[in-house]
């Protein structure tokens, strides 16, 4: 995945990386000690030991340093392999669903795109295709397998299954109950 250009070295002394794992992992406590919304560049800058200058130096925004914070997170995706049809696509729903809510609730994500503007759109997206991918090979071994039928695109079904999340997490602010994934996987074409 392409780092985001905020997060891109610029010209001039190279940073430091060790304060950068300081500012992050400080970031990283701040979030899960008082929630997103809670933290700010000021308490950032005070619980890692640097002046907002540092900060601002090396991220434009509250939202980039916390992106940057949880970046293995938000780009991890794990293998799926439950031995069923049905809790494959369930697990990669939940997977998805939880990168989603990996820092609060659904207005987490609202804040943070709109801290982001259209360069978090286009990381966001970036996030949803690399699950999708995954989500297609789970379709294409279980078609594969027999399970489900093919003359359709997995990768249709995928982009659907995030625009749904999508709209129920970042403009119903509401998460997806676990009847409505159910029902999401209920309706994909069996073999």
């Amino acid at each position: 995945m392409q780092t985001p250009p905020s997060a891109r070295p610029g010209r001039g002394r190279p940073r430091d990386a060790a304060l950068d794992e300081k500012v992050l992992e400080a970031t990283r406590t701040l979030v899960r000690d008082l929630g997103y919304h809670a933290v700010t560049m000021d308490r950032i800058a005070a619980a890692a030991g640097v002046g907002k200058a540092s900060l601002y130096r090396r991220w434009p925004h509250r939202a980039a340093v916390i992106t940057a914070a949880f970046t293995p997170e938000l780009t991890t995706v794990p293998a799926i392999d439950t031995g069923d049809v049905d809790g494959d696509l369930l697990a990669h729903l939940h997977d998805t669903l939880g990168m989603l809510l990996l820092l609060g609730d659904p207005s987490v994500v609202a804040s943070a795109i709109a801290e982001w503007g259209d360069e978090g759109q286009r990381h966001l997206g970036d996030l949803l295709r690399r699950r999708s991918e995954h989500g297609i090979e789970v379709v294409q071994r279980w078609r594969e397998a027999g399970a489900l039928s093919e003359g359709w695109r997995a990768d249709l079904l995928m982009d659907s299954w995030s625009g749904y999340l999508l709209l129920r997490v970042l403009l119903d602010r509401c998460v997806p109950t676990e009847e409505e994934l159910v029902s999401l996987v209920q309706q994909v074409p069996r073999g």
